[in-house]
């Protein structure tokens, strides 16, 4: 799964947009995106950890880390 999709369908699914995604991710950050911006950052990969948090955080969710087995790749 791309970050493409994994963002749209979190968005999307949570009866979000990018407009108002961008809009309360200026609210929180004090950092201005634009939908233009956002669309373009998620569709070139170009997206930082600490925005992919922020998203996460604005629609309700955290990312977890965890170790496998290294056996396994």
């Amino acid at each position: 799964m791309s970050i493409k999709d994994a963002i749209k369908g979190l968005v999307q699914s949570n009866g979000w947009n990018y407009v108002r995604l961008a809009e309360e991710m200026t609210r929180v950050s004090g950092r201005k995106y634009t939908n233009k911006k956002l669309s373009q950052m998620i569709l070139n990969e170009t997206i930082r950890y600490k925005e992919m948090l922020l998203i996460y955080k604005i629609l309700g969710y955290t990312i977890k880390l965890e170790k496998t087995d290294a056996e396994q790749y």
